[in-house]
């Protein structure tokens, strides 16, 4: 149900978000909103850490912190820095591994940008307490996934990267939470936010490292808004709804504003948030878990393949299905987190994805390029054109034809990470930043009780000091 208003008239979606929020309590809360707010902010951190080991501080990155500034909030493995710069920063870094959450049905990460705008804004304030941080979180990620869902449009048909595009507003909303929510300040930046939304497709296509960079400058951008609309800018009253909102020149006029508001306050998207089990696009995770399955059926006949053939969806298709080079030999690590094919030979040849593979199997070994020349991928027409959907992976070789399918991947609500499983993830990914066990269990449990801290920046301060300034890691 698109709707476009006329001037003078109220934002719809965000007018009922802010009443909701601004009546909302962190202690009036379901256990269940709680502990998923809780659940996302240990994988989010712990994705962030292991990014910021594998990359390094890249020198394009470096160049921001030289410019200096305002001691604001801590960068990970790095100096404090103003509030924007250490948004973008982290921001990155929690994104680089694509192993940070994905909302399926909205199709994008949650909390990607909200997440270190939320941190950004905390530490420029100072004296958040754990609770009234979690309420910021919860709050922009529910915004984000809610105009997610009522984005009917894929990737492929927008183009644009939804993680980034409605991340602005989500991370607007958390960083003003904490900075000033007066609600016409809030109100203002999330006016002035829309002046600088963007977040594009092409960078995934081409591979390019702006596509981990894009919800950096949603965390960013959320910081200027919410600081430029406390001090008195004012943005247009009609982001979504206007004449040339969003929803007309972005979204085709497709966002609808009934299912964005659907059961608000008794349902939480944040709820359906699906965690990751390898570092890579969402909507590579059908195939690799089929692929997993199948190599566990196949035993020693895995090294008999002859072909393997998969049958993805056409959103899944078009991003990460379609035979061209960058998808079969890729030179980058987000061209070979957007492969079908490079994704589904690492999981038949090694038995995992994991950062270790996205540190020594970019470019393909001798071995594993031998494994993709057998793989082939096609469209099913008949599938579901948004969602992340399912896959079919068939084998064929002398032991004939084996085939397995999966309709959600490991990680969906519908087949969630188990809070163990979650706890595992978080203790790898910093293992491969070099963080004890120990270490990284008692954090864990720091994270678990976050909502009873004083000041939430003691948290932030020793997570950001958990990675020292080195080379990018390669084969821990």
């Amino acid at each position: 149900m698109a709707s476009i208003a006329v001037p003078g008239t109220s934002e719809q979606i965000f007018e009922n978000y802010l009443a909701h929020a601004l009546r909302s309590h962190w202690s009036g809360l379901a256990d269940s909103t709680r502990l998923a707010t809780k659940r996302e902010l240990l994988d989010y951190l712990g994705a962030a850490v292991a990014g910021r080991a594998a990359v390094g501080m890249p020198a394009w990155l470096q160049v921001l912190l030289d410019f200096g500034g305002r001691p604001d909030a801590r960068v990970l493995g790095g100096p404090r820095a103003p509030a924007h710069t250490a948004a973008l920063c982290n921001g990155y870094f929690g994104h680089v591994l694509e192993f940070d959450d994905t909302h399926d049905e909205a199709v994008l990460h949650a909390g990607s940008a909200t997440i270190p705008a939320a941190f950004a804004a905390a530490g420029l304030r100072g004296g958040v307490t754990g609770a009234e941080f979690c309420e910021a979180v919860l709050h922009g990620i529910e915004l984000t996934c809610r105009l997610g869902v009522a984005t009917r449009l894929n990737l492929v048909e927008g183009g644009w990267i939804y993680t980034a595009l409605l991340g602005h507003f989500g991370a607007t909303f958390a960083a003003s939470w904490l900075i000033d929510r007066r609600p016409e300040v809030m109100k203002n930046a999330l006016g002035i936010v829309y002046c600088l939304a963007s977040g594009n497709h092409q960078s995934t296509r081409e591979g390019a490292s702006t596509k981990h960079v894009q919800p950096g400058f949603a965390a960013a951008n959320a910081i200027t808004a919410a600081l430029m609309a406390s001090k008195g800018l004012d943005g247009v009253s009609q982001p979504l709804s206007g004449e040339d909102g969003l929803s007309r020149v972005y979204l085709h006029g497709s966002l609808d504003t009934e299912r964005a508001l659907s059961k608000l306050g008794t349902r939480y998207e944040i709820e359906r948030l699906s965690f990751k089990p390898y570092p890579t696009c969402r909507l590579t995770h059908p195939a690799i878990s089929a692929a997993l399955e199948l190599r566990q059926q196949l035993g020693t006949d895995i090294k008999r393949i002859e072909r393997v053939e998969l049958l993805v969806g056409p959103q899944a298709h078009d991003v990460v299905g379609r035979d061209i080079p960058q998808r079969r030999s890729p030179v980058t690590r987000v061209a070979a987190q957007f492969s079908n094919y490079w994704t589904v030979a690492t999981a038949l040849l090694h038995g995992e994805v994991t950062p270790l593979q996205l540190a020594t199997e970019i470019p393909p070994s001798r071995e594993l390029a031998a494994v993709i020349a057998k793989v082939s991928c096609t469209a099913d027409n008949a599938a579901t054109s948004r969602d992340i959907g399912g896959c079919r992976v068939r084998a064929h070789g002398p032991f004939g034809i084996k085939e397995v399918q999966h309709s959600n991947a490991k990680g969906h609500p519908d087949a969630p990470l188990t809070q163990q499983e979650l706890l595992e993830k978080f203790i790898a990914n910093l293992r491969y930043a070099g963080v004890a066990t120990a270490e990284a269990a008692e954090l864990a449990d720091t994270i678990s009780e976050i909502d009873e801290l004083d000041d939430v920046t003691v948290l932030a301060d020793r997570i950001c000091g958990l990675v020292r300034d080195s080379e990018p890691l390669k084969r821990r």
